[in-house]
């Protein structure tokens, strides 16, 4: 540790370590520029989020996950992920609400993340191929529950949420329909 006194109103410190501690008092106003020190670099971590529903199964297993191509950074608390699940080893899409989940838990409620899906990549993304999504949590869980957003019947129509499922209006998957989720978020710790 370097103990740096200064009468003026300029002082370099340089670090030898990769960190350095500099405490300024007596000073209205203080910019501090540690020449040397450096923090951690976040770099992408590959996961594999649980994709689930009920009635839901699959055969893909470890690069056959559905969910394999999922990345995430996290640096402090502070998480970006991006979610992709490819539908190919599916074998039976269920009845129940499609759900996947955070890389890690959350630190507080609220949160909704954009994604879409897109039926078929053989085809153009538009003209009903290319379903908008919402994915919320409850509490600080980290689940995501997979929402499609519709019109309502209500005059005027607003925008709202329906659950995604396997035989929701006009949005059957298949297996070669993909799943795409990303957003930022605070993380518990």
């Amino acid at each position: 540790m370097t103990d740096v006194t200064v009468s003026m109103s300029t002082a370099v410190v340089t670090a030898s370590t990769t960190s350095a501690t500099v405490n300024v008092t007596g000073a209205d106003a203080a910019i501090v520029t540690v020449a040397g020190a450096s923090g951690p670099s976040p770099i992408a971590v590959r996961y594999s989020p649980t994709f689930s529903a009920t009635g839901l199964t699959f055969t893909g297993s470890g690069t056959a996950y559905p969910s394999y191509n999922s990345w995430y950074v996290k640096h402090g608390q502070l998480v970006t992920f991006s979610i992709q699940i490819d539908c190919t080893t599916v074998t039976a899409f269920g009845t129940g609400q499609f759900k996947t989940e955070l890389p890690v838990a959350p630190l507080a409620a609220g949160s909704h993340f954009t994604g879409w899906v897109w039926r078929d990549p053989a085809l153009p993304a538009d003209d009903a191929n290319h379903i908008i999504l919402n994915a919320d949590y409850v509490g600080t869980s980290k689940t995501l529950d997979l929402h499609f957003l519709v019109g309502a019947t209500a005059s005027p129509k607003p925008i709202i949420e329906n659950i995604l499922s396997q035989g929701a209006p006009g949005y059957n998957l298949t297996t070669v329909s993909k799943i795409y989720v990303n957003g930022t978020y605070i993380a518990e710790a």
